[in-house]
């Protein structure tokens, strides 16, 4: 295994806990490292600080793998069946999970959903890229995997630099169309084209808290994706659902898994953009659910939220969702203020969400904290 040599400061980040170093960290090198093969870091003195991934083409030129006691072999299969314990504790329903979330999980630039017996992947460094058979292998035998599909295909491999890719079956034969439980609610997702992997679970906070604000209310859900955050909000009593997605695919899914949930009636989903959505909608509810993904700078974040307040009723709920990027850290309550102002409408904080367990992120890496989620009582 290669040696890779690091500055006295970078050696005293990796200790207290860093996960990435730039390549101005690092000093000097035995060797050409190979991509996708771990190499022992070490201080200028020699002293193993652990293992990592090196890639000189990468803005954070090394990634912690390893603390120094691990081993390389049999590293991945170990971190993986790490993960599953952890989700084995926290996860209501560990079938339907997160299952690998990047550097929290001691696998960086690695994203694994679980749909069951079917495992989605996402590689977001050259090094796993690297690893997709070893990966693949991992997840069949630590996790007993029926298939493995590689989703590639995210706007956020284009901004690390990496060139998407179509998705592809790594192993077995995933269906297009699954299944998932949860929360009490069930899903039909799609693995294949669906957004992100086919479902978000990193909104799981967001609909547990649904129950305490819907009962009865008039819901405008006008970024709903498959359905994940509307049908939680009728199964806790909302009267009534109007709700669009800018993918007429999507909005198909969310139409039959409202009908799947006992919802017909209640619910009513079209085809339609968000911001087009926001505008042409006149009437006011009880409750708007706001998933800002598709805004992409601070003034578009800005205007979602305007408009969203001025569909929020006198004495009514926003469920408002902020990512960064494009947001940047930090700047989430401040442009919801701003809004505010702009808007002239007075808001209070009912509570504050973030990630659920299954995604965790090092306490010293709040950028790994990428979503950033506010309920707010509106006057």
């Amino acid at each position: 295994m290669l040696n890779t040599y690091l500055s006295r400061e970078a050696a005293r980040k990796l200790r207290h806990g860093a996960f990435w170093l730039r390549r101005e960290d690092i000093l000097s090198m035995d060797g050409t490292p190979v991509v996708g093969q771990p190499v022992q870091l070490r201080d200028e003195d020699g002293q193993v600080l652990g293992l990592g991934d090196v890639d000189l083409e990468a803005s954070f030129a090394v990634r912690r793998l390893g603390l120094p006691e691990e081993a390389a072999e049999g590293l991945i299969p170990r971190h993986i069946r790490h993960a599953m314990e952890r989700r084995a504790r926290l996860v209501d329903d560990p079938r339907f999970c997160r299952l690998v979330n990047d550097d929290g999980d001691g696998l960086p630039g690695l994203i694994v959903d679980r749909y069951d017996m079917h495992f989605v992947i996402q590689t977001l460094t050259r090094p796993m890229d690297a690893r997709l058979e070893e990966l693949t292998r991992a997840i069949v035998e630590v996790a007993g995997a029926g298939s493995v599909l590689l989703r590639n295909d995210s706007p956020r491999r284009r901004a690390l630099g990496l060139a998407p890719q179509p998705p592809k079956v790594l192993y077995g034969n995933p269906p297009r169309w699954c299944r998932l439980l949860e929360l009490g609610a069930r899903f039909t997702v799609d693995l294949t084209y669906g957004r992100n992997t086919g479902y978000h679970y990193d909104q799981r906070e967001l609909r547990r808290f649904l129950a305490r604000m819907s009962r009865e209310a008039r819901v405008l859900d006008p970024c709903c994706n498959v359905g994940g955050l509307f049908v939680h909000a009728g199964l806790s009593g909302a009267r009534q659902i109007l709700a669009f997605d800018g993918d007429p695919d999507a909005a198909d899914l969310a139409r039959e898994n409202a009908e799947a949930n006992g919802l017909f009636g209640r619910v009513k989903v079209e085809p339609g953009a968000t911001l087009a959505v926001l505008k042409a909608v006149s009437d006011t509810f009880d409750l708007v659910l706001l998933d800002t993904r598709e805004a992409d700078s601070h003034e578009r974040f800005i205007e979602q939220v305007r408009l969203a307040l001025r569909r929020t009723r006198h004495g009514g709920r926003l469920l408002l969702t902020g990512y960064h990027p494009p947001l940047a850290l930090g700047a989430f309550e401040e442009l919801v203020a701003e809004a505010c102002e702009r808007e002239q409408r007075v808001a209070f904080r009912l509570a504050r969400l973030g990630l659920p367990p299954d995604h965790p992120s090092p306490v010293n890496t709040p950028s790994a904290d990428y979503l950033d989620a506010v309920a707010l009582e509106v006057n």
